[in-house]
């Protein structure tokens, strides 16, 4: 009982009031911090975009085509440059659609607007994205269903998924499958990579982080905006790590009631 007393007269005592003061004044300061650095970083995303978009837009585009105006067809033949040109031009046009997509989802986020979708065969529109990349051999697209999305943004996602199952793959022939579930209504993307626990996904979505034993690059952004773009759309996303003797990791994305939707 006396243990109790003691305790209210600290909660009403000056001592008490003093340091919940202090703790709001240096909470107060850190929301402060963060407002500002949130201006800088706003600021700082703004030029980046500019640059970015002038350089993938603009000057790589016509420093590709000056290039190919000046280089004979004759010696394009002769030293089998055909084959690395056309790399180059698809590696462009990948690169711009993947902008394209990162710019339209900031937007999205930063000004509140709302998603525009329009109703898509995935099968579709993922060959055709995929058609533009160097490993779409790798990847095999069964037969999808059409579903409201935003192609651009979707793809974007998918992809990210993709490339990390390539990635992150010791296996001899790397490869990915995209196939769907009737009953369940959820799409699946399989590869046979290093796997990935559920555990270790949701600790991979937050911004920035990556795998203590990864020896690749990388932002450690892109399952953060993977699964923002998916969760956009309100699907949701998880994963598993295939059990032994397979090796890999099977998303799932729950695709909701599309029961309206035919394959």
């Amino acid at each position: 009982m006396n243990n109790f007393w003691n305790s209210l007269k600290y909660i009403f005592s000056a001592s008490y009031r003093e340091k919940i003061k202090s703790e709001l004044i240096k909470k107060e300061k850190m929301v402060k911090e963060i407002a500002k650095k949130n201006t800088y970083l706003e600021h700082a995303a703004k030029i980046l975009r500019h640059d970015m978009h002038s350089g993938i837009n603009t000057y790589i585009p016509r420093g590709l085509n000056s290039l190919k105006r000046r280089i004979p067809e004759e010696f394009i033949s002769e030293h089998k440059l055909e084959a690395p040109l056309k790399m180059l031009e698809e590696g462009l046009k990948h690169t711009q659609k993947v902008y394209r997509g990162v710019y339209e989802f900031t937007n999205l986020v930063r000004e509140g607007n709302v998603l525009s979708t329009e109703k898509l065969n995935l099968q579709n529109i993922i060959s055709d994205y995929l058609s533009n990349t160097s490993y779409s051999d790798q990847v095999l697209v069964n037969v999808l269903p059409s579903v409201e999305v935003n192609e651009s943004l979707f793809c974007t996602a998918i992809d990210n998924l993709i490339r990390n199952g390539l990635k992150y793959n010791d296996s001899k022939v790397k490869k990915v499958e995209i196939f769907y579930s009737k009953s369940t209504h959820d799409l699946f993307i399989e590869d046979n990579g290093r796997g990935l626990t559920q555990k270790e996904f949701l600790i991979l979505t937050q911004p920035y982080v990556r795998k203590e034993d990864q020896k690749e690059s990388g932002s450690g952004l892109g399952l953060n905006i993977c699964t923002a773009i998916l969760e956009q759309h309100k699907f949701k996303i998880s994963c598993e790590k295939l059990p032994s003797p397979y090796t890999g990791t099977r998303f799932k994305i729950d695709l909701g009631d599309i029961s309206e939707y035919k394959i």
